[in-house]
């Protein structure tokens, strides 16, 4: 198992914060399971002002690349992204 810690700064703008947290809320079942099959076992995201912790726990298999190129070629994940 392998565990990934990555920070994000979101456009510091509250209300657009407020959106993507309510967009963020209910997360589609296709999105969860492309996250699954990707090999990431456990996920976590924390806010604070406007940067996001990520914490991935992910299977050794695991390819941020790989997982890139599934993304670029689901529509449904491209459509969440959007």
């Amino acid at each position: 198992m392998n565990r990934f810690c990555l920070a994000l700064d979101l456009k510091d703008d509250p209300t657009l914060i407020a959106e993507y947290e309510t967009h963020h809320k209910n997360v589609w079942p296709e999105i969860q399971k492309s996250i699954r099959d990707a090999g990431i076992q456990k996920m976590e995201i924390y806010r604070t002002g406007n940067r996001l912790f990520m914490i991935m726990e992910t299977s050794d298999s695991f390819s941020f690349e790989q997982k890139a190129q599934a993304d670029a070629a689901n529509p449904t994940v491209q459509e969440w992204n959007a």
